[in-house]
């Protein structure tokens, strides 16, 4: 399949409407070592940064395919294992599979040498998020509410 630039134009507009697919990350393996600030408390200062407030800071990694048309796409990668703070929380990555513009290439056609490509759905990581684990039950988190429906830690 051959695309057109006016192919291509549409396919990338189309993707702009697609569904989103939540795709567990619980078998997701932190690094090791983990760094040192998994251990610290979030820095909310007013000057602080996303990544210093986040329970589950993240770094962007480039995901690199020579298959893959784009051939590299930047993925959130999770550097805890647990939530920072006091929760007893666990992080875990934000992943989807999104319907975005991407091309796989299958085959090279051997007498003219093209590359044959095709529409695909590529799982990305795009983010990190605090989860309590399944044995914990919801009330643990409800004492820290007061009726106005804020959290105090």
């Amino acid at each position: 399949m051959i695309f057109q630039n006016w192919q291509l134009f549409r396919w990338f507009t189309e993707t702009l409407k697609s569904e989103v697919l939540e795709i567990s990350g619980e078998d997701w393996v932190p690094p090791v070592p983990e760094p040192t600030f998994c251990r610290t408390d979030p820095v909310t200062g007013i000057n602080s940064t996303v990544m210093q407030r986040s329970l589950c800071p993240w770094q962007w990694r480039l995901n690199h395919d020579d298959d893959r048309e784009p051939k590299i796409i930047s993925e959130a990668f999770c550097l805890c294992r647990r939530s920072r703070g006091s929760s007893g929380s666990f992080c875990l990555p934000i992943k989807r599979k999104v319907k975005i513009a991407v091309l796989k290439r299958i085959r090279c056609d051997s007498e003219t040498g093209i590359y044959e490509y095709m529409r695909a759905l590529q799982t990305i990581t795009v983010g990190c998020h605090s989860v309590l684990p399944r044995s914990h039950r919801t009330t643990f988190l409800t004492k820290l509410y007061k009726k106005s429906n804020v959290i105090e830690i």
